[in-house]
């Protein structure tokens, strides 16, 4: 039965699109019919997440020997991997959104933003979804939101029920990032990609001031300005890059981990702010209850530009095991972590390359540093703990790496006096072995906080 008024609907939608179809002449006739086909499409796109969350219950995809139900979908639309991840999530979340499919089945509900409701419940747990689903179907009915506006509204949602996972989305946001330039027939380079919110706006207030139009003869559109910017920027011109995070004094030392927040409000993580702040310029603010500015203390730079200089002497490229960009195009990276004991002294400094110092920051428990007995160390990264586990046998589960010290079966080189610990078990170096840093723990509150001169 069902497949018979398949079949009778198909053949109408054909004869409506023959190409013989009268198709009207004025504007307001053709918006009115696209707006009808459009309500079509999206019952149609009902039906599909309907008969697709049986398909993917039964590993349908098996049949025809793909991967996953997503690239089955779509090879067999011939759609794209993003539209058949959207179609897919809908039809994952139905179960869990009774009103939401009650809806979309009626047709009262746009395809676009059944599909954002879906996506923004996909993090929660089912109580959680059931409490945020009326919200997000209520801003969905209003006639001047937009898809943008429940997407913004899911994510509102989920730092409410989640504050303690922003470390973690910023994380996965970071490993989503990428960029590609690919040549042209014609010897251009097409710049595509998928930035961060820290680097979109570290990129953005890099080129921005150099992409404003230079009167009112200039012509250039913003993508032009904004290619011109570059070249600026590549050749040495303009000023260095600005961004200012606000950030809370009890957050940078540790004793809170409320989120800092960018220029435009959009809020980070209280560990990456921390890990910004290393290599920052930091001025103290001032602001009465209202907000209002009072006063703004002097800067003060935590790496000088001394210690740089003496840096970048002792190394030649990024201090990562096996990275070689180049130290000059390195930040300077606490060896012992700044927050919450660590010194900026030249002795627990070395270049990390931006993306290093994040994962570092992120994960100081999966670095091993090594001594090399010549006032410079390698560090270590262990990406895959789950695939490799390290953990020393003695080490108790999630006790920080460096916190256990053994004795070395081997003379050890003389110790630097900043970092008497003994030496790493792996370090892989034919010399003897010699002191590593230790990773210190989180410090009891009212740690004091550190401070250059």
């Amino acid at each position: 039965m069902a497949a018979a008024a398949i079949r009778e609907l198909l053949r109408r939608a054909e004869a409506l699109t023959a190409a013989d179809s009268p198709v009207p002449s004025d504007a307001e006739t053709a918006m009115a019919e696209i707006v009808a086909w459009s309500r079509v499409i999206d019952r149609a796109e009902a039906a599909i997440a309907v008969r697709l969350g049986v398909a993917d219950a039964g590993k349908g995809h098996q049949l025809f020997g793909r991967r996953s139900i997503g690239a089955w979908l779509a090879a067999a639309t011939g759609s794209r991997i993003a539209r058949a991840g959207e179609r897919l999530t809908l039809a994952r979340q139905l179960s869990r959104l009774p009103d939401l499919a009650a809806r979309l089945a009626e047709g009262s509900l746009p395809f676009g933003s059944a599909a954002a409701v879906a996506s923004a419940v996909r993090p929660l747990d089912d109580d959680e979804a059931r409490l945020a689903e009326p919200i997000l179907l209520d801003l969905a009915a209003d006639p001047a939101a937009t898809v943008e506006d429940v997407t913004r509204a899911g994510q509102v949602i989920l730092e409410t029920v989640d504050p303690g996972g922003r470390l973690a989305r910023a994380a996965a946001q970071t490993e989503r990032q990428h960029l590609s330039i690919a040549a042209t027939l014609d010897g251009m380079g097409r710049v595509t990609g998928l930035l961060d919110p820290e680097l979109t706006l570290q990129f953005q207030t890099w080129l921005e001031p150099l992409a404003v139009k230079n009167g009112a003869e200039d012509g250039r559109d913003h993508g032009r300005r904004m290619a011109d910017a570059l070249a600026v920027r590549l050749s040495g011109g303009g000023r260095r890059t600005v961004m200012h995070v606000s950030v809370t004094e009890q957050t940078l030392t540790g004793q809170s981990e409320d989120p800092a927040h960018l220029q435009d409000g959009t809020a980070i993580p209280a560990a990456d702010a921390r890990r910004m702040a290393y290599t920052a310029d930091l001025r103290r603010v001032l602001r009465d209850t209202d907000g209002a500015l009072l006063d703004l203390g002097r800067t003060r730079r935590l790496a000088s530009a001394d210690q740089r200089e003496a840096i970048l002497a002792q190394y030649t490229t990024c201090a990562r095991e096996g990275c070689h960009i180049p130290a000059y195009l390195c930040e300077i990276d606490h060896i012992q972590p700044w927050h919450p004991t660590g010194r900026t002294d030249l002795a627990n400094l070395a270049p990390l390359c931006a993306p290093d110092n994040k994962w570092k920051s992120r994960h100081p428990d999966r670095v091993d540093i090594i001594d090399l007995g010549n006032g410079t160390v390698v560090m270590r990264f262990h990406r895959h703990p789950k695939l490799h586990p390290r953990r020393r046998p003695w080490q108790q589960p999630g006790q920080p790496r460096q916190q256990t010290t053994a004795t070395p079966t081997t003379t050890p080189a003389p110790p630097r006096a900043s970092h008497p610990t003994p030496a790493s078990p792996r370090a892989s170096h034919p010399t003897p072995a010699s002191p590593a840093i230790p990773h210190p723990t989180a410090a009891p509150p009212g740690a004091s906080h550190p401070t250059a001169a």
